[in-house]
């Protein structure tokens, strides 16, 4: 009787053996590699440029932290700028490489289309880029440390009516989610302060020909125009006005901060007015100052406010895992109740809906740079 009493004890030794190694296995390779999680950035496609300006932040996060050893340890997937991709990318991220936390998410229609996903399956979610409104209501999981396009709609409605003092403006905007969002703000605004709105009209994402809209627009003779969307194709808007002869004020979303903007429309670009992420490379502050040092000297290039955010992104998750835990459930609390993050993108909160608190400003497309446009 004693020797089957040891003999039924040999199996729950052994599960006991491999549980433990396997808790050694899983510390080992959490202080040798690092904390994994996964980035979900456009790197093909119609948002490319702020993907790769987006990963380029990143990188350099991930470069600073791992000085001193492996500290973080990221898994990037392409969107490839769209929502079915980023949708395959995030499963991917969650179901292989088992990550419990995913930042990037560049558009609003890719952020808002994995949010069912970051859900249901309690895997954080973290959008450094998507601007739509709609993502306030996303989701338990779902995070963005890009400010909501309410209040950039909104303030640049101000800024056309009692700065530039116009009573008319005509809208032209990307019928998507982010293009939708900036627009609605962007009228609500303008029409209480006593302006009219003389042309609300969607566009088609990478459509190659705008002119039948933009002839339109011509004949009405606003003294602005209100475009909202990404750069590839504010650019060829601004490129084919220009070729029919539609001289007017451009006002853009933030979307338009993306060097293929200056790349595609070169002059065509001059003098148009955005609102943006309150992130200025050349500001006097020591952290953007070192941010922006390290950043030229990496990329021979200044970064933008994509890039901060990236930066920002992969600085607050390690921050937040340090303090709070690794693991989905510990990132999420961690986020909610994070306050007074120092990021180089700004100094921001997260409310209850998980959005962030921030501030934004407006620059000016000058002499083929995007420059902080003069009070």
């Amino acid at each position: 009787m004693e020797e089957t009493k040891k003999t039924s004890l040999v199996p729950i030794a052994i599960v006991v053996l491999v549980v433990i190694a396997l808790i050694f296995i899983s510390v080992f390779n959490t202080s040798n590699k690092g904390y994994k999680i996964g980035a979900v950035v456009a790197l093909t496609g119609n948002n490319s440029g702020y993907g790769q300006a987006a990963q380029k932040g990143m990188d350099l996060a991930i470069e600073e932290l791992n000085k001193d050893g492996k500290k973080i340890d990221v898994v990037y997937e392409d969107e490839t700028s769209s929502p079915d991709g980023a949708i395959k990318a995030f499963q991917k991220l969650i179901s292989v490489d088992r990550v419990p936390v995913a930042i990037g998410f560049m558009a609003s229609n890719s952020t808002l289309a994995a949010a069912p996903i970051a859900n249901s399956s309690k895997v954080v979610e973290l959008s450094t880029l998507a601007g739509s409104d709609d993502i306030k209501n996303a989701g338990d999981y779902v995070f963005r440390i890009r400010e909501s396009s309410a209040s950039h709609g909104t303030e640049m409605a101000k800024y056309a009516k009692n700065i530039l003092k116009y009573d008319s403006v005509a809208m032209f905007y990307a019928n998507a989610a982010n293009g939708i969002s900036y627009a609605d703000y962007f009228k609500a605004e303008f029409i209480s302060l006593g302006g009219k709105i003389v042309l609300d009209q969607k566009y088609a994402e990478k459509s190659a020909d705008f002119r039948s809209d933009l002839l339109k627009i011509k004949a009405l003779k606003p003294q602005a125009v209100y475009i909202a969307g990404v750069a590839p194709d504010m650019a060829q808007i601004l490129v084919q006005a220009k070729e029919i002869g539609l001289k007017t004020q451009w006002l853009a979303s933030a979307g338009a901060e993306n060097p293929k903007l200056i790349e595609i429309a070169k002059n065509a670009a001059e003098g148009l007015i955005f609102t943006t992420p309150a992130f200025n490379p050349d500001q006097a502050n020591s952290s953007v100052q070192k941010f922006t040092e390290a950043y030229v000297k990496k990329y021979n290039e200044k970064p933008n406010f994509v890039a901060a955010n990236g930066y920002d992104g992969i600085m607050l998750i390690y921050q937040v895992i340090k303090k709070y835990g690794y693991g989905a459930e510990n990132i999420k609390n961690g986020l909610y109740a994070t306050k007074d993050f120092p990021g180089v993108g700004g100094t921001f909160s997260f409310d209850s809906f998980g959005e962030v608190q921030k501030t934004i400003m407006f620059k000016t497309v000058k002499d083929g740079q995007f420059v902080p446009l003069a009070n």
